[in-house]
């Protein structure tokens, strides 16, 4: 490097008035996304859930009037009521998932014979904003009420 091409990079400042616009517009875009995906999340405390095998409804349970339906006899479900807690065992012929439906309002994924396990480290359902998932064998655990920005999106 010559030194005239090091006094040059000397007098220069470290950030030019183009480089602090572009951060600037970076930090609001990053806040308007924030405020999107959290804030207008709906946070309406459940009604329902409906549960999907391979894309066919095969259960549901009403939270507010605390009563459940089978509505498939291609997958066998065994429901245990205890202390407030249904346990629902949902066998398919690809293996099976248990859920703890809470009947205070929530529903979670508790055991699982596949691989992954990834429906049962997913949150449990507490309101409208998010659906449970296990791909191994194809299950949805959807609200009634949950819906999507995304077309593509079945639920």
């Amino acid at each position: 490097m010559s030194l005239k091409k090091i006094e040059q990079v000397k007098a220069d400042k470290g950030f030019k008035i183009f480089d602090v616009v572009v951060y600037g517009l970076i930090a609001v875009l990053v806040v308007a996304l924030f405020i999107a995906v959290f804030v207008t999340r709906d946070n309406s405390p459940l009604s329902g859930i409906r549960v999907y095998s391979k894309g066919v409804a095969v259960f549901e349970y009403n939270f507010e009037k605390d009563e459940y339906k089978q509505l498939s006899d291609d997958v066998k479900t065994e429901v245990t009521d205890k202390d407030g807690v249904l346990t629902v065992k949902i066998t398919a012929d690809v293996g099976y998932n248990v859920l703890e439906i809470k009947k205070s309002g929530s529903v979670k994924v508790t055991a699982a014979d596949c691989r992954s396990y990834d429906c049962i480290y997913s949150p449990a359902i507490k309101d409208n904003s998010g659906i449970i998932y296990c791909s191994p064998h194809g299950l949805r655990i959807v609200p009634y009420n949950y819906s999507t920005d995304d077309p593509n999106v079945n639920v």
